[in-house]
């Protein structure tokens, strides 16, 4: 029978993806393999790197590499798609252009959450690559929403945080959350955030393996993953009755 499949556009960056469907599987309400959301997975690394090329246009173009892979998982048969990488929304719009299915956005999902829980006028700080905070799209984002964006020091953001994504996650070496937490906490504390997001999937690796979540930390990939699962669950019916009377005999 066929149900609503997901593809998973991956490997930005990979170890990323493997926590992003560990994620969709977990929420997933299964009494059995067979409840389980069907996904393709292209984890393509060979992508370029996106923060480089946002903050330097002389670098690698990953958008062209990022329509290919949107194609082959259209091509394999996926019906909706999620990008489990929060800089790459960037070059959403073109994204949504190039597809012939639905394409979730892991931002707008996540600005969603945070207005049902803490209302507009909130402020909301953003811990994220440096791509993503020079880019402006999140704030953008939560602005149109009536929400406030407050973003780590330059000196958190050069010294902690992005040691953290570049030096510590995607080198697969041990890390230590200790200085992540501290800006968190103080963006929390000292800033009046009274949510803030875990905006990029790798320091969603460290969220996940946290032995206590901080309440006010709000998880962008954890958000894209309970919508995945949601989208699924609204549309397996659909799929069932476009379905010829043979497929499903």
């Amino acid at each position: 029978m066929h149900r609503p499949i997901l593809g998973i556009l991956g490997g930005v960056g990979p170890l990323a993806t493997a926590y992003f469907m560990e994620c969709v599987i977990h929420k997933t309400p299964a009494e059995r393999d067979q409840d389980n959301i069907p996904m393709i997975v292209f984890n393509d690394p060979q992508i370029p790197d996106r923060t480089a090329y946002i903050l330097d246009h002389s670098e690698p173009n990953p958008l062209p590499e990022l329509e290919k892979v949107v194609a082959w998982l259209e091509h394999a048969g996926a019906d909706y798609i999620a990008i489990p990488c929060n800089t790459a929304h960037y070059f959403y719009d073109p994204i949504v252009e190039a597809a012939n299915v639905p394409v979730l956005n892991i931002m707008k999902e996540t600005v969603a959450r945070i207005l049902r829980t803490a209302g507009p006028k909130s402020s909301v700080g953003l811990l994220a690559t440096s791509g993503t905070v020079e880019s402006g799209v999140f704030q953008d984002y939560l602005s149109e929403a009536s929400l406030r964006a407050v973003v780590p020091t330059k000196r958190e953001q050069d010294e902690v945080v992005m040691p953290l994504i570049y030096d510590r996650i995607k080198k697969n070496l041990p890390y230590d959350a200790t200085e992540f937490l501290e800006v968190a906490r103080r963006l929390h504390e000292e800033e009046g955030c009274e949510t803030v997001i875990v905006g990029c999937t790798e320091l969603s690796v460290v969220y996940q393996d946290l032995d206590e979540k901080p309440a006010y930390l709000v998880d962008a990939m954890d958000v894209l993953a309970d919508r995945c699962v949601e989208f699924y669950r609204e549309n397996s019916a659909k799929y069932e009755e476009d379905l010829p009377v043979a497929a499903l005999l």
